[in-house]
């Protein structure tokens, strides 16, 4: 009998010991999880940094893309080539952090990144390269922009 409740309480002991260790077990994926999501953030931070740095530090550059967000009709066909060069990095870029945002399901962001593109959108440049370039990029992303584009449109 003695040996009999010693057992029961080993038993409940052992399953109270797994109970406890997938508690710890899931908070630690949890904390991997957050480590990640605080990387791919700051790794768009980066990228962006990256790409704005490029932009400013190469003065030829600097005036073509100036020139494209202020006189893009007056761009010649191989300045157009370049800008588009440009803009494929830069939207691939951004493709990238819009999907973080979204799996990270971090409003914030997502409303500084939306403002940011609704002010991008505005610009010739931008509309030319979106309207030749669109099926390069994920759904989701194609959506934000299509969105965008229409509420562009809609308000005019």
């Amino acid at each position: 009998m003695a040996a009999e409740r010693i057992n029961r309480w080993l038993t409940l002991g052992a399953n109270v010991g797994v109970i406890v260790g997938l508690v710890l077990v899931a908070y630690e994926i949890d904390q991997s999880g957050t480590s990640l999501e605080l990387a791919a953030s700051s790794d768009g931070v980066d990228n962006f940094t990256q790409a704005m740095e490029t932009l400013v530090q190469n003065e030829e550059l600097s005036r073509l893309i100036y020139r494209a967000e202020t006189a893009y009709g007056e761009l010649d066909d191989f300045e157009r080539w370049r800008v588009f060069k440009y803009l494929d990095g830069f939207i691939s870029m951004s493709q990238q952090d819009y999907l973080v945002y979204l799996a990270m399901d971090d409003e914030t962001e997502e409303l500084a990144f939306l403002d940011d593109w609704q002010e991008n959108m505005t610009l010739p440049m931008y509309r030319d390269y979106w309207s030749e370039s669109y099926t390069r990029f994920n759904p989701r992303f194609r959506q934000f922009i299509d969105s965008i584009v229409r509420d562009i449109d809609g308000s005019e």
